[in-house]
């Protein structure tokens, strides 16, 4: 026979298990909810405080009409550089000879350096006063074209040296030519002579 005790005992620890396992749905169902955040309400404004103060109301002077020029300071070369260019395109070739070299030596690194050496080479060919200065042409030139590769000028400045040496090549044939053609000249002469002479013996 079953005790009353036991079966109560039974009882009363299944209902404890069952309370137990429905406190722990109800526990993990809430704590899987967003809880509300609490929002504090915003601060209270208050209205600014307007002070009057008796002031005298500024007083604004005239806009001028024309501004002072602001005079900056020279470019190095600037100057030079006009008297060159303005020489050059004048066709007063020593002057400007002598202003693109001061340019040069003035403002070794600047702006425009390959347009003068490229202009001083002209204009030592062309100057009108004695021969054309080849050599200081030919050094100008190969200094533009070695220092300044990306230069628009390097492609004229080649195509003027390309020429010349080809002009000096043809040259050197004219008077090796020239050179030949007197010395056959004074051979026929003298094989004329030696004829003549032999004709005149009996």
């Amino acid at each position: 026979m079953i005790d009353k005790s036991d079966t109560e005992l039974g009882m009363l620890d299944s209902s404890k298990c069952l309370v137990t396992g429905v406190i722990c749905v109800i526990l993990a169902v809430a704590g899987c909810h967003k809880r509300p955040v609490a929002v504090a309400p915003p601060p209270q404004v208050t209205a600014p405080v307007i002070i009057r103060v008796d002031a005298p109301v500024p007083v604004y002077l005239p806009i001028p009409t024309s501004l002072d020029v602001y005079a900056s300071p020279p470019v190095p070369g600037a100057v030079e550089r006009e008297q060159a260019d303005s020489a050059f395109t004048a066709g007063r070739y020593e002057e400007a000879i002598q202003a693109y070299e001061n340019l040069l030596l003035i403002s070794p690194s600047g702006d425009g350096r390959d347009e003068a050496l490229f202009r001083l080479g002209l204009s030592c060919v062309l100057r009108k006063s004695g021969e054309p200065d080849w050599q200081r042409a030919r050094t100008v030139l190969k200094q533009l074209v070695n220092d300044y590769p990306d230069s628009p000028l390097k492609l004229p400045a080649v195509v003027i040296l390309t020429l010349r040496s080809q002009a000096n090549d043809l040259v050197g044939e004219i008077k090796a030519r020239e050179q030949a053609t007197r010395r056959l000249s004074l051979e026929l002469e003298r094989l004329k002579q030696i004829d003549a002479e032999r004709g005149r013996r009996p």
